[in-house]
């Protein structure tokens, strides 16, 4: 297993997996022009050429960043590559100079495992929303819980793959 950068030619594949995952409701699609134009915000976790696993640290601001579009295929759930997939996404924000890191998930224990602190919607800028206003399920219904990764406050102390 190996974890890499995304190439344009990922990007179908991308769509493809994102599109699996969306019919079983954990994740919202992205259409491809979107993830053409975000393609260096991807990491690919690859098993012999196989996507096993994708990740997007998605910048928004100077000392904010949204970790999106997270998926482990379900064979290779439970094993640490969420974990370290994760773990690459927050060293490049880190990297970057980005300050705090967030997720919009349904799986927040993953996330607090990791480090992750729940916080209130409301406390993201409103510019984060802009997804969500495709999704059937926003505002009325929305399932997922908001998290952040303060990376200053963590300085020394590194994610671990769980």
């Amino acid at each position: 297993m190996r974890i890499r950068k995304a190439h344009i030619s990922d990007a179908y594949s991308i769509q493809s997996l994102l599109k699996k995952y969306t019919t079983e409701g954990e994740l919202l699609v992205r259409p491809m022009a979107d993830i053409f134009a975000q393609i260096r915000d991807f990491y690919i976790l690859e098993d012999k050429k196989h996507m096993a696993g994708i990740i997007a640290l998605h910048v928004y601001w100077e000392d904010l960043g949204e970790i999106r579009s997270f998926i482990i295929e379900k064979k290779y759930r439970g094993l640490g590559f969420g974990g370290k997939l994760l773990a690459n996404a927050v060293k490049e924000a880190e990297a970057i100079g980005i300050k705090k890191v967030f997720a919009l998930t349904k799986i927040p224990e993953f996330f607090s495992k990791q480090g992750f602190k729940r916080i209130s919607r409301t406390k993201l800028p409103h510019k984060v929303w802009k997804d969500c206003f495709n999704c059937p399920k926003y505002p009325k219904y929305c399932d997922e819980i908001a998290l952040i990764y303060r990376i200053k406050q963590a300085k020394g102390r590194v994610i671990k793959a769980v």
